[in-house]
């Protein structure tokens, strides 16, 4: 074990907690609980069909409705590839929550914009989402809250 010779380069000291827990398993395990709140709170709120990414891709084209978003600014938000968001997209305007639509500047790109459908949706899930985020926030004090969220826009500007 390391923590007999921290001195050695390729040595680190032991984790102050039991176990082999690497950081990205512990953010998986603590992601998964979260999810299966949420997903607790959308049954209760009659949108368990919609998936949370759906729903957080409904919030942000909800936010931005006054303005043209494209698929582009979906993978730049929330840090996902482009073949990831085509399909993700594709099955959000098969449940009809959007639809594309070609721009007349260029008829390649087609900006995303939410049906009737994806805004009832809307309210329904960030419903979902804020009770989620209240229970979870909850947990903590204000101050781990903080510390917690600032730990972690750090790991996400880092890992850019």
């Amino acid at each position: 074990m390391c923590t007999q010779h921290p001195i050695e380069e390729h040595c680190k000291l032991d984790p102050p907690w039991d176990g082999p827990q690497v950081i990205p398993a512990q953010l998986r395990r603590v992601d998964n609980l979260i999810f299966r709140r949420l997903n607790q709170f959308s049954r209760a709120n009659g949108v368990e069909q919609t998936t949370p990414m759906h729903g957080w891709i409904i919030e942000y084209l909800y936010r931005h409705r006054d303005e043209p978003v494209f698929q582009r600014d979906i993978e730049r938000e929330f840090s996902i590839t482009r073949s990831t968001v085509t399909n993700i997209l594709q099955l959000m305007e098969r449940k009809g929550y959007i639809r594309r639509q070609s721009v007349p500047q260029d008829a390649r790109l087609k900006q995303l914009v939410l049906t009737e459908e994806g805004i009832q949706r809307h309210e329904k899930t960030l419903l979902s989402f804020h009770q989620t985020d209240d229970y979870v926030a909850g947990l903590l004090t204000e101050e781990e809250n903080a510390e917690l969220l600032r730990l972690l826009n750090k790991l996400r500007e880092a890992l850019k």
